[in-house]
């Protein structure tokens, strides 16, 4: 005899989302307050799903969503396939300079997100400016829950990229820049300082804010490098 498999289940084994995971995120957007106290329990209260495995299902869900805007005639691979020939680059025998760019965006966005959390483990864990002492693991857990609601807009946002004339890719990027900034100061201030009140509470949201799309651009720009590197070295 066996237990029955729900929809719930399927969903946990394909994004690590389920039910439990999508009421959390809902939570964080509404009542981020509430999350945030939860995170100070060692089992958030037995009501939450922990906020750096929501990122992380959010990244998974990203990646399986690629293919809407990383394909062989999408205006970001053209760009990428303008930049290889503008440099001058030459393909493989059989290969094309759409496939080169095929290639860059796919690696370029699989090695983002881990230079993304590696970054976020060492620099933003230590982020002082609680209001109260807080140990790194909590900091990890409101850092992580304050980037929800923008890795959500962002995992909705990304697959219009598709839709974006090659020209106007860099201001997405920007307005992109802008939305997760505008997010998580907002999250931030909502939930994640309960210790002080007013502007001691928005200047600490702020500043992590910033600290957080610093470290976004430092591993987008060290993405974009390294997988242009990596296509020319092995594809070119």
């Amino acid at each position: 005899m066996t237990n029955k498999v729900a929809i719930d289940d399927l969903a946990e084994d394909v994004f690590g989302l389920n039910i439990r995971g999508i009421r959390s995120i809902a939570t964080i957007w509404i009542h981020p307050r509430r999350y945030f106290q939860s995170a100070r329990s060692p089992d958030w209260d037995n009501r939450y799903t922990p906020s750096i495995r929501l990122w992380l299902s959010l990244i998974a869900l990203a990646s399986l969503l690629q293919f809407l805007w990383i394909g062989t005639d999408t205006p970001l691979v053209s760009a990428y396939a303008a930049g290889f020939e503008d440099a001058g680059v030459t393909p493989s025998p059989g290969m094309t300079f759409q496939e080169l760019g095929e290639r860059a965006a796919l690696w370029i966005y699989a090695f983002a997100p881990a230079v993304q959390f590696v970054l976020f483990l060492a620099v933003l864990g230590f982020f002082p400016f609680w209001g109260e002492r807080t140990s790194y693991s909590l900091r990890l857990r409101n850092l992580f829950a304050i980037m929800m609601p923008s890795a959500t807009a962002m995992t909705l946002l990304l697959p219009a990229m598709a839709l974006i004339p090659v020209s106007l890719l860099t201001a997405f990027g920007y307005l992109i820049g802008l939305l997760t900034l505008l997010l998580d100061t907002v999250t931030g201030f909502r939930g994640a300082f309960p210790a002080v009140d007013g502007l001691a509470r928005l200047w600490r949201a702020g500043l992590l804010a910033v600290a957080i799309l610093t470290l976004n651009v430092i591993a987008n720009i060290s993405a974009q490098i390294a997988g242009i590197v990596f296509v020319s070295v092995v594809y070119a």
